[in-house]
């Protein structure tokens, strides 16, 4: 049994991803996990990180009496891309206290907003170069603390650029659809375990191409 911990925000918890999705891949995998979250929309990990947060305290309560086999942290969507600092501060307080728990951390680093969002516009970026940013920031802090990372937002960029007619997007231009969604938990999937997603087959990818996008990444 492997005891996983998900910390985030609504990138996270929108479609269930953990349980409804990541869970069930591990299941087809012949995995058994045992999966829990720690999430508030639009949380930031240095809020995760604090003691004094709501969700912070969450955080210290569960890694203190749990153990776990590995903690996904998920960053609040534009930090990394806007804030680089303040992404970093946040990933190395969480690392800190997820090995000190004895557990693996995995970087869930995500996506650009979808062309035509409002927000790309204000922040003078693309899809494109915001993606870029954000992997570019998680590569930075995974080299500086030796932790392993998730490059949905890669994957997604891959999906999008090359099978358009796959949604990946909510009508909200930043928000993963149930296919993001998918997407996102083989990503994770695949760099916990290393597995080869594409031996494995879901209704929800019947064309297998977000298992072979998540096995790229």
């Amino acid at each position: 049994m492997y005891n996983i911990l998900f910390i985030g925000n609504s990138y996270t918890y929108f479609n269930d991803m953990p349980t409804a999705m990541f869970k069930k891949i591990a299941e087809a995998a012949g995995y058994d996990v045992n999966v829990t979250s720690i999430t508030k929309g639009g949380w930031t990990l240095g809020k995760h990180a604090d003691a004094n947060d709501e969700c912070g305290g969450a955080v210290d309560a569960a890694l203190a009496n749990n153990k776990y086999d590995y903690v996904v942290i998920q960053e609040q969507s534009l930090r990394p891309a806007v804030s680089p600092e303040l992404f970093f501060e946040g990933v190395r307080a969480l690392v800190k206290k997820i090995r000190a728990n004895g557990a693996v951390p995995l970087l869930y680093s995500t996506w650009g907003r979808k062309e035509g969002s409002a927000k790309l516009t204000e922040l003078s970026l693309t899809n494109k170069t915001m993606t870029e940013k954000i992997a570019d920031a998680s590569r930075s802090i995974a080299n500086e603390l030796d932790i392993a990372v998730a490059y949905v937002g890669l994957a997604f960029y891959d999906v999008c650029n090359t099978n358009p007619c796959i949604e990946l997007y909510n009508a909200d231009m930043s928000h993963p659809s149930e296919s993001g969604s998918f997407l996102a938990a083989l990503t994770i999937f695949s760099k916990m375990f290393d597995f080869d997603v594409t031996t494995l087959s879901f209704p929800m990818d019947e064309s297998g191409v977000l298992s072979a996008a998540a096995k790229r990444k």
